[in-house]
């Protein structure tokens, strides 16, 4: 029989596995947002850039990375949907270009003041993932004189194509990461295979159901010795750079 103290905890845990989020995922995918920003910043010449995403439960944006100028107040800012530039851009999915802020209803320059910076100029652009918009790239106050600045629209949807890589491959982490919980907490207070309780939760074919089986396998690896633990990653990893190599993968513009 379980330890009552062990179960009561794991049971507490996965009760607040939904909110755990992007705390399961590895450091360097919840940085990645953030790199994008920095390096999108760099390479337009911009004083800000940022993203925010959809949340689609509550019906709000919310800024999760931002680079430059009024960097930290943007960041964990919300905004409904329909708001500023960028939730036109949402709204639309189309992307938009602003020479002139201050000549734009859209924009929503109270939130822009609250962070102390309010931008003359704004390129957004949609960041779509697989089969929805996941949210906007906004690039604010770039150098529109330098080299190569009549592409900039095309340029940055390959930043947010980045973005939408970098979001989508941390929700699928955390996805796997609150399966396991849920699954280490009924396993603990029936005292079952943590593997089987896995498979036997989702339907079969639905996108629940690859996510319990792939979380299913990883719950196993507690069974392998070192040596097949190392053997088994050495595989993951030459399948996954087998994909993205068929892939064609998707990289950054060179600054």
């Amino acid at each position: 029989m379980a330890d009552p103290a062990p179960a009561a905890l794991l049971r507490e845990l996965a009760s607040l596995a939904d909110a755990l989020g992007s705390t399961v995922a590895p450091a360097a995918l919840a940085d990645a947002p953030r790199a994008v920003t920095a390096l999108a910043q760099k390479y337009f010449a911009a004083a800000a850039c940022s993203i925010a995403v959809v949340d689609d439960d509550a019906d709000e944006l919310i800024y999760v990375a931002a680079s430059g100028e009024g960097a930290h107040a943007v960041t964990g800012i919300r905004l409904p949907m329909g708001r500023g530039i960028a939730g036109w851009v949402v709204q639309s999915g189309q992307p938009l270009a602003v020479s002139d802020l201050s000549r734009d209803a859209r924009f929503a320059r109270d939130v822009a003041e609250s962070t102390s910076y309010v931008p003359t100029s704004l390129l957004a652009v949609p960041i779509e993932g697989e089969d929805r918009l996941l949210g906007v790239l906004s690039i604010l106050d770039r150098d529109e004189t330098r080299a190569g600045a009549a592409g900039d629209l095309e340029t940055a949807t390959l930043f947010a194509a980045q973005a939408a890589t970098a979001l989508e491959a941390a929700a699928a982490f955390a996805g796997v990461g609150i399966v396991l919980l849920r699954a280490l907490a009924r396993a603990a207070g029936d005292n079952t295979d943590v593997g089987a309780l896995l498979r036997a939760v989702p339907s079969p074919g639905t996108a629940d159901a690859d996510l319990a089986e792939f979380a299913a396998v990883l719950a196993e690896f507690n069974r392998c010795t070192p040596e097949e633990r190392v053997f088994a990653l050495g595989l993951l990893r030459e399948v996954l750079a087998f994909v993205n190599r068929r892939g064609g993968g998707r990289s950054y513009p060179s600054p």
